[in-house]
């Protein structure tokens, strides 16, 4: 803080500057600066403090949900937030709650410590009740281990046994399994078979290998591949954070085997399933007779952090022993609980009581999968160790919604967690690594009604999804009324055809699509029709907060066929950014999301996919993708041809003489704009070529350039007089419309560029953009104007293919059905079919010509407006 000094006085003349005077001046300055100090701050809550300091990021992805929730009270399997809702708490910690929150003898135990006094941490000295857990867990134990080294957690034990095997053996390899979940030190995680959680910490540590879970001919090979190398195996007797994968009998038994046979260790991770989560003390206990075997999670009660090594005295070296210690391992108090945990399951009803409650809960949840088989794709598991794993791809009428987008980037898990929380006050987690699986993992002590209330919650959100309906399920979020979001009310969805199976050796394609704005997610979603725009806002909004949770994947819109003597077979493929959200996406990042949208094309049988609407502007008209198996389309050829021709059809019918017309083209720089502008080079009088206002003029001068070529050659069309058009070029829109009798806006900004005053009397208006470039009031604004979207064409009579998005049946873009187009003359047997697919910023005329043609010979016609209005239909050349 700098304090002023009294007026007249400076720093060199302070020693003779009277104290008393100079306290009084720091008080009163002292005074002055706390009256006009703000406000005291109001303390930051503990839930804030949390949010703000420990855990921003994840508490941002969980906010989303509003899974972020600070819980005030726990008792057994009822947590209470700080709203004062209460919840069953079906997640358990991971386990690591084998008597659920607040067990009162966990407490006791606990309250007998400063009762008694003894000292916590006096390493190194005797610690007893250490010794006295220790000679418990070696009772309970496997047969053989009779070594116990104490940890601080899970990871901690993992870290202790991988560096007994190694001194034990002298030997430095360690080989573990994909899927295996160790801990998240480095050499816990070293043994973690998941590269992604690797990345960034410099592991796998050196030694580390990996085979895959429940197959013994692997482990055999690397074995056998490495004699003398690795020192010990490392397996979970059941794979928890990699989805509950229960392997096949025979599966340890043989491991021991095979460990025996190769002078390595069995390292059995059971700090997940050890201390009656599967119905036993120890999983691995009646299938083999490991060497080394880790517990934590159960053993501290839910109250503190514990984790113990249990091995076989012939692999504790002395080097080991002496030099292996922690200060905080084998604390009074941790062990006290840890002691009184071991007296809970030696009470022989708790584990004949984990028996029924797994059976109960596995009848029930494969009941609910026996008659939703779309939506769960299995149940498995062990004693209350359950996993309920969800489809991956949500097929289930051929017209998926978001929900196949949450499933086919395996999030859907997530948002039934969050549903279920919210709704049916039930709180599950995802495993870590099989985020498909909801874990089933309550306390020991679960109820059979609690059981039950688990069930019900659950087949009323499966319920929801079998139906399809996205609003029940995230209408939660949004602040829907309870009633139209529990899944009892599911009459606002429409039913929906189911898919169609192509025949053998028919033509397919698919097309790329995402909603335009926010309130067009219900073009993709019926269910969201019982949103508002702002909800549509907040929903997406959302997705975006939690897009490193819910990374947002393409899904299969709609099916179906199209043509008339020529069939072809067809899918939508969504994605669910809006154009504002993909255009705001970095360039690499948008590519992939329609890299991942053709692939899932080609996968599902696409042999030609288009893009739609922004999908070709963020790809830069799909040369951002590179090399892809099948052909992609931006369709901005036919687009180009058919706007064109729906614009000399309106002049046709208002009388418009060309050659004497001014044409504004708004977004002439673009590939579509572009390619119109060459087509009415010489049919026009005047071409007013207008960019993007500011941006660099590269693009609308290879534009003039390409208009200039056809004008330089002067090659008339077809009963067409030929007009030696003037061209100008500008970027403000408004005073080029102004001076036009025909405009035409094809630019790829996300809203309206012109309003109702743009534009001259009778003026014929072409919007070819999507979203459009003109406001949506203008038909009613202006009646005098001939106002129509280009590019707009039917399909041939008796197509089936799905066409919603705001479009009347029978309708759709020209982008859409350049695509078709390509498909049918594959079908016809067309040769050079592929060169006809329209990418870059140059559009052939030829393949604009031959379009056209194709067009006709198969029954497109345009589907515009008149100039007086009224719907109509020509044919497309």
């Amino acid at each position: 803080m700098s304090i002023d000094l009294p007026a007249g006085e400076s720093a060199l003349q302070f020693d003779t500057i009277d104290r008393a005077a100079l306290a009084e001046h720091v008080r009163r300055k002292l005074a002055a600066r706390e009256a006009s100090a703000p406000a005291v701050t109001v303390p930051v809550t503990g839930a804030e403090g949390y949010r703000r300091h420990v855990a921003p990021e994840l508490s941002r992805i969980l906010g989303a949900l509003d899974l972020d929730r600070s819980y005030r009270r726990g008792e057994g399997l009822r947590l209470t937030d700080a709203a004062g809702k209460v919840c069953l708490d079906f997640a358990g910690a991971y386990g690591a709650l084998p008597f659920g929150h607040n067990d009162p003898a966990m407490w006791a135990a606990v309250a007998k410590v400063p009762v008694d006094a003894p000292p916590g941490f006096i390493q190194p000295s005797v610690l007893e009740a250490a010794g006295e857990l220790a000679a418990r867990l070696v009772a309970i134990a496997p047969p053989g281990l009779d070594r116990v080294t104490f940890a601080n957690s899970g990871a901690e034990s993992v870290e202790a046994a991988l560096k007994l095997a190694r001194s034990a053996t002298g030997r430095l390899g360690i080989l573990a399994t994909h899927g295996g979940f160790h801990g998240k030190t480095l050499g816990a995680l070293s043994a973690t078979g998941r590269p992604d959680y690797q990345m960034d910490f410099g592991a796998p540590a050196e030694g580390f290998a990996w085979v895959p879970f429940d197959d013994l001919n692997a482990v055999r090979d690397a074995l056998a591949a490495a004699p003398g190398h690795f020192a010990a195996v490392i397996i979970e007797p059941i794979q928890g954070e990699g989805g509950v994968i229960v392997p096949a009998p025979g599966y340890l038994p043989g491991l021991r085997q095979l460990c025996d046979e190769h002078g390595a260790l069995l390292i059995v991770d059971e700090v997940q399933t050890g201390l009656g989560r599967t119905g036993s003390l120890f999983a691995s206990a009646h299938e083999a007779s490991p060497d080394i075997v880790t517990v934590a999670k159960a053993l501290g009660g839910g109250l503190l952090p514990i984790g113990a090594v249990l091995s076989r005295s012939g692999v504790h070296s002395e080097s080991f022993a002496l030099r292996h210690t922690s200060t905080f391992a084998g604390g009074t108090l941790a062990c006290r609980v840890g002691l009184a945990v071991l007296d809970r399951l030696a009470q022989p009803q708790l584990l004949a009581g984990v028996a029924e409650r797994s059976e109960q809960l596995l009848a029930g949840l494969r009941d609910i999968a026996r008659r939703y088989p779309a939506v769960i794709a299995d149940v498995r598991g062990r004693g209350l160790l359950l996993g309920v794993e969800l489809s991956g791809s949500l097929d289930l009428t051929g017209d998926q919604g978001l929900l196949g987008s949450l499933a086919e980037g395996g999030n859907l898990a997530m948002a039934v967690c969050s549903y279920l929380l919210d709704v049916e006050g039930l709180r599950l987690a995802p495993t870590l690594f099989g985020n498909t699986v909801l874990r089933v993992e309550p306390p020991l002590t679960v109820t059979d009604d609690e059981c039950d209330m688990l069930l019900a919650g659950m087949e009323r959100a499966i319920a929801i999804i079998a139906a399809g309906d996205t609003a029940a399920l995230l209408g939660h979020l949004l602040g829907s009324p309870a009633d139209t979001v529990t899944g009892r009310h599911t009459s606002g969805i429409t039913a929906r055809a189911p898919s169609r199976t192509p025949e053998p050796g028919r033509t397919r394609f698919a097309f790329v699509v995402h909603p335009l704005d926010p309130a067009s997610l219900a073009d993709f979603d019926p269910s969201l029709k019982r949103f508002t725009d702002a909800q549509h806002v907040e929903l997406l909004e959302r997705f975006d907060r939690a897009s490193s949770l819910l990374n947002p994947a393409p899904f299969v819109v709609g099916s179906g066929t199209v043509g008339g003597d020529t069939i072809v077979h067809g899918e939508l493929i969504g994605v669910p950014y809006t154009a504002e959200q993909l255009l705001s996406l970095p360039t690499e990042r948008a590519c992939s999301v329609i890299s991942d949208a053709v692939a899932l094309a080609t996968d599902r049988g696409a042999e030609i996919v288009g893009l739609g609407a922004y999908t070709s502007i963020v790809t830069s008209n799909a040369l951002g993708l590179g090399e892809q198996p099948v052909p992609v389309t931006t369709g901005n050829a036919f687009t180009a041809a058919a706007s064109v021709r729906a614009v000399l059809a309106a002049a046709a019918d208002r009388g418009v003489v060309l050659p004497d017309a001014t044409v504004a083209i708004v977004g002439a720089g673009g590939a579509i704009g572009r390619a119109i502008a060459v087509a009415l080079a010489g049919r026009v009088g005047r071409l007013l070529l207008v960019g993007r206002p500011g941006s660099r003029s590269a693009r609308l001068a290879d534009a003039v350039d390409a208009v200039d070529a056809v004008l330089r050659d002067a090659l008339p069309r077809a009963g067409e007089a030929w007009t030696d058009t003037a061209v100008e070029t500008g970027d403000d829109a408004p005073a080029a419309a102004r001076r036009a009798g025909v405009v035409i806006t094809a630019s790829s900004t996300p809203h309206a560029l012109l309003g109702a005053d743009d534009f001259t009397a009778n003026a014929i208006v072409c919007d070819v953009a999507q979203p459009p470039n003109l406001p949506p009031t203008l038909p009613r604004d202006r009646p005098d104007l001939a106002t129509f979207a280009g590019g707009m064409v039917t399909v041939p009579a008796g197509s089936d293919f799905n066409l919603r998005y705001g479009l009347p049946t029978g309708i759709t873009y020209a982008c859409m059905a350049e695509t078709m187009l390509l498909a049918l003359a594959k079908e016809s047997g067309v040769e050079d079919w592929q060169s006809l697919a329209s990418q870059g910023g140059a559009l052939p005329q030829d393949s604009l010509d031959r379009l056209g043609l194709l067009a006709d010979r198969h029954g497109f016609r345009l589907a515009g407006i008149d100039s007086r209005g009224a719907t109509d239909s020509e044919p497309a050349r």
